[in-house]
């Protein structure tokens, strides 16, 4: 056991480069991925929904000929990723301050699902759009319930909520 400690220990040398630096970079990056790593599936969807919500966000945009700006989708693509990764991650820092590293993922999951379900209602919502002819339209309606069933929240959409959805998807 003693001679393992210390070949871990020399590995760990090589690889700080024997500088304080090095080690702190080292031992960070390790808590960081411990951190990250149960929870990188969750993110990486996310992420994955709402580029493919971007993709076609442009495409109903490219149909009815509205300017593209590269700028503003990106930047705004971009908001939204970093707050999707801040929203799970906090609820990951909250699950491991109460639950400890038990594996039990209730917020980060809840979280994930809400974030995809609204991505992937958005996603509907504009394949609708592009194609009226297609399942788009009920395939929303039963996100919408599934939805509502299992968040316990009412996805109804206000009419100064519509309104300015509507000029969000305008603009």
């Amino acid at each position: 056991m003693k001679n393992l400690l210390a070949a871990i220990g020399r590995m760990f040398e090589g690889f700080s480069a024997g500088t304080p630096v090095g080690k702190f970079a080292i031992a960070a990056g390790s808590l960081l991925a411990a951190f990250y790593s149960p929870i990188s599936a969750l993110l990486v969807a996310c992420f994955v929904f709402t580029i493919t919500d971007l993709i076609y966000g442009l495409k109903v945009a490219r149909k009815f000929k509205k300017k593209l700006t590269s700028k503003k989708n990106w930047k705004g693509t971009l908001n939204k990723l970093e707050h999707e990764f801040v929203i799970i991650s906090l609820a990951r820092l909250l699950e491991f301050a109460v639950l400890g590293d038990t594996g039990v993922f209730v917020l980060t999951g809840g979280a994930t699902v809400i974030i995809g379900l609204t991505e992937l209602w958005s996603i509907l919502e504009n394949l609708n759009t592009l194609n009226p002819d297609g399942p788009w339209r009920m395939l929303g309606k039963f996100l919408k319930k599934k939805g509502e069933d299992y968040t316990g929240i009412n996805l109804e959409l206000s009419k100064d909520e519509q309104d300015s959805d509507l000029n969000d998807r305008e603009s």
